[in-house]
């Protein structure tokens, strides 16, 4: 992958993230302060439940028969959590914006420690079965400065910024996020552009690995369900929270630490796409439910 790649990966990351900052409103940690078991529930879920429930119930009994690149993608993929497409998704379907972007900030900070320590967790499974992914010399401290470079620090910048100058902030917000989308929008086409002659072998080749995608997607989905209480509105938003991964965060990942496997963008993608299908099912699903209750 050209430079030119993962620096639009970078931008697109820290802008979503800016703009996610400057969104928010009044205390920006309200949750530790006013239902802080909720919290510690729902982001101890995305950032260590998914992922670990992920590797034991589904990477581990198909390592053997999975590719390499669809291992490691889905295990970036659920390595990484706050994904910024979540607002997007949440405002569309009529969750909890505001409680969204409030439970991605705190996965966000918590992922300085979680993702350097599922990649120790993720390497030594691989190690423990006689596997290796050559040349995916992820180092943990690494990992942490690039989380809080390109997720906590514009996060931060943006929050303290609407607390300074709430005015400015919310008219700087209106016009970030129109850009933020376009950046995604570039982001995602880009990456499609460069990994075009893989992907479609790809798909072709891992089946299974589909598969095991559409399973994981289902799961993640079901624990956030399951974390969040009897409120129907932060049930969607809680499932989005914990069934949507941090495709930007990945994708730089696999730039950095992986540039030697270009099936691995594919499979990022392949996960994407996956879970974008699956994710609307669900709400459709549990929108059919919230008028049957109603």
């Amino acid at each position: 992958m050209p430079q030119s790649a993962a620096l639009l990966v970078t931008a697109t990351i820290v802008t979503l993230m800016f703009s996610l900052g400057l969104g928010l409103k009044n205390y920006p940690f309200v949750l530790l302060r006013d239902r802080p078991a909720f919290l510690w529930r729902v982001v101890l879920g995305t950032c260590l439940l998914v992922p670990l429930a992920g590797l034991v119930l589904v990477l581990l009994p198909l390592q053997g028969v999975l590719t390499r690149p669809a291992w490691a993608a889905m295990a970036l993929m659920l390595a990484c959590p706050s994904a910024p497409l979540i607002l997007f998704r949440v405002r569309s379907s009529g969750g909890t914006a505001e409680l969204a972007a409030r439970l991605q900030i705190a996965a966000a900070l918590l992922a300085i420690v979680t993702i350097p320590l599922m990649a120790i967790v993720f390497k030594a499974s691989v190690a423990l079965n006689g596997w290796e992914i050559d040349g995916w010399e992820i180092h943990p401290a690494q990992v942490a400065m690039q989380v809080l470079q390109v997720q906590v620090l514009p996060v931060s910048a943006g929050v303290l910024l609407g607390q300074w100058q709430p005015q400015l902030a919310q008219r700087c917000s209106r016009a970030l996020g129109a850009l933020a989308t376009l950046l995604l929008m570039l982001m995602l086409v880009a990456l499609l552009v460069l990994s075009g002659r893989q992907l479609v072998p790809f798909l072709q080749q891992n089946l299974l690995a589909l598969a095991a995608m559409a399973g994981l997607s289902v799961f993640s989905l079901a624990i956030g369900y399951g974390l969040a209480g009897r409120d129907p509105l932060e049930s969607r938003t809680v499932a989005l929270v914990t069934g949507m991964r941090n495709t930007g965060l990945a994708a730089q990942l696999a730039l950095t630490y992986q540039p030697g496997m270009p099936e691995l963008i594919p499979g990022i993608l392949s996960y994407v796409l996956i879970t974008v299908i699956i994710s609307t099912l669900f709400l459709k699903w549990q929108q059919r439910e919230i008028a049957e209750s109603a």
